[in-house]
C-alpha cells in the first residue's frame, strides 16, 4: 500500500512499431537470407569430413563454412530486431523499462523511481534540445519505436550518472507518474 489515497498505483503497457510493413520485409528477407547461409554452413561442415576422410582439406571450404555460419548468426540477429516492443510497467511510483524481442525473449533495461525524475516532457518542450546538448548529461536511453507527438523525455540522476530517457508514454502513465512527482512531469 502507498500512502496516496490508500491504493496501489499499477500500469502496464507495450510500445510497438505503429507501421511495422517494411519491418516485415525485411523480417522475411532475413529469414531465407538465414536460411539459405545455414544451408550452405552446414553443406561446408559435410563437405570438411568427407575431405578429411579423403585425406585432403580445402581451406576455401573451411572459410565458406565460417563465413556462411557468421552470416546466417547476422542475419537471424537482424531478423529478430525486426519484432521489437517496449514494456513499461509503473508499481507504486516505480517505472521499469523492458525490450521484448521477436515476442519471446525479455531483456530488462531500466528500473527508477518516478521521484527521481527532475523533468518529464514532450520533447516538443523547449528544455529538450537544451537538454540534448547539454554537456551534463551521461548517458542516454532511447526506448521508444514510433516518431510523433508521442514522444516524452525524462532528466535523471542514477548511479551518480545525469541521464535522459526518451520514450513514448501514454496519458493514464503520465497521470500515475504526477501522483508521484506533481511538480516536475509536464502533460501535453
Amino acid at each position: 500500500m502507498d500512502h496516496f489515497h490508500g491504493r496501489d498505483h499499477f500500469h502496464e503497457e507495450s510500445v510497438s512499431r505503429v507501421k511495422m510493413g517494411l519491418n516485415s520485409i525485411i523480417y522475411a528477407l532475413c529469414y531465407i537470407a538465414m536460411v539459405f547461409f545455414a544451408l550452405l554452413a552446414v553443406w561446408g561442415f559435410n563437405s570438411i569430413f568427407y575431405q578429411i576422410a579423403a585425406g585432403q582439406i580445402n581451406f576455401m571450404t573451411i572459410i565458406v563454412m565460417l563465413v556462411s555460419g557468421g552470416l546466417a548468426y547476422g542475419f537471424y540477429v537482424l531478423k529478430n530486431n525486426q519484432r521489437i516492443e517496449y514494456d513499461y510497467t509503473f508499481t507504486n511510483g516505480v517505472l521499469d523499462i523492458a525490450k521484448i524481442i521477436n515476442n519471446s525473449k525479455r531483456k530488462r533495461l531500466l528500473s527508477m523511481n518516478v521521484k527521481d525524475f527532475e523533468v518529464v516532457a514532450p520533447i516538443s518542450d523547449e528544455g529538450f534540445q537544451r537538454m540534448l546538448n547539454h554537456k551534463g548529461i551521461q548517458k542516454r536511453y532511447n526506448y521508444f519505436l514510433n516518431r510523433g507527438g508521442g514522444l516524452y523525455y525524462g532528466v535523471f540522476t542514477q548511479d551518480g550518472a545525469k541521464s535522459m530517457l526518451v520514450f513514448e508514454p501514454s496519458q493514464k502513465m503520465l497521470e500515475l507518474f504526477k501522483i508521484y512527482n506533481p511538480r516536475n512531469i509536464k502533460i501535453q
